[in-house]
């Protein structure tokens, strides 16, 4: 404890000046001197905290300033005119959903900022601020880290059919409970162009289900090309497997039209095609993908 209070105070005496501040801009504890509550939780916050640690180094030298006593005016702009005279038009009022909330987060959160714009397009296009999955400090986060819900919640209100899918009688769970979107999808940039997984979408799956990875001698095409998600329904089907068919012979029947005649589909022994082309992932002896 004694150490901790050594640092803080080392830090306290290496805080910059107000004449070290940006032009037009006036300090934490001007804006204390109104929003002193507000100013008070995001201190204590982990927002508030986070700053106090990386303001700070281990030799006590101040980095880029003092990032506490720029922390209001590093998302809402400038604060001397609104010092003057308060008004909501002076200031940038961080209200969620609009696309200028984002400016302060991504003066510190450049790369996650980044992200989004070119790795989710969708998100930048649905005009999708951080506010809306991050809450903003002034009060404690519903999630970590910093979320405006919990996590199991914060792509619910956009990707409702997507949750729905969770809810189905075979989906991704542990026990009873959904996986978090977050385990398999990167809210800010993926490192694919498509950016809505982590990997592409089979090598995301074979993380998991190693067993299905290979490398086969005989591959089976259609995984090749894109993916478990050709055959499977990733967050949640109404059929065993994940499977987007309820039979797999539909599924088969989807690519493989020109079945030999004596394949007889309708005679039940047919139906299953996977009774005799059992290695549907691939194989290492068979062409046919008779066997494994």
């Amino acid at each position: 404890m004694r150490t901790i209070l050594i640092a803080a105070a080392a830090c306290a005496l290496a805080a910059p000046t107000a004449a070290e501040l940006p032009p037009g801009w006036v300090g934490k504890d001007t804006c204390a001197t109104c929003h002193e509550e507000t100013a008070a939780t995001f201190l204590a916050g982990p927002h508030g905290r986070a700053m106090a640690e990386r303001g700070c180094r281990v030799d006590h030298t101040v980095v880029d300033g003092e990032l506490v006593d720029r922390s209001c005016e590093s998302c809402h702009g400038p604060g001397e005119a609104h010092a003057a005279e308060p008004s909501l038009e002076n200031i940038r009022a961080l209200k969620s959903g609009a696309r200028e909330a984002s400016t302060g987060c991504a003066s510190c959160h450049a790369a996650q900022d980044a992200g989004v714009l070119t790795r989710t397009p969708g998100h930048q296009r649905a005009g999708v601020a951080c506010l809306e999955c991050h809450g903003s400090g002034h009060a404690p986060p519903a999630g970590r880290p910093l979320l405006a819900r919990a996590r199991a919640e914060v792509c619910t209100p956009c990707h409702g059919s997507q949750v729905a899918q969770s809810l189905l009688p075979y989906a991704h769970r542990d026990g009873r409970t959904p996986f978090e979107c977050m385990r398999c999808h990167s809210v800010h940039g993926g490192t694919t162009v498509k950016g809505r997984i982590e990997e592409d979408g089979r090598a995301l799956c074979l993380s998991c289900h190693s067993e299905k990875a290979g490398p086969f001698v005989y591959t089976h095409p259609p995984r090749d090309a894109a993916g478990c998600v050709t055959c499977h329904r990733p967050h949640g089907s109404p059929h065993a497997k994940l499977l987007s068919r309820a039979e797999p012979m539909l599924l088969c029947l989807e690519c493989h039209t020109n079945t030999p005649a004596f394949h007889d589909l309708s005679k039940p022994k047919y139906r299953p095609c996977q009774t005799c082309h059992a290695a549907v992932h691939g194989s290492q002896r068979d062409a046919t993908l008779f066997r494994e």
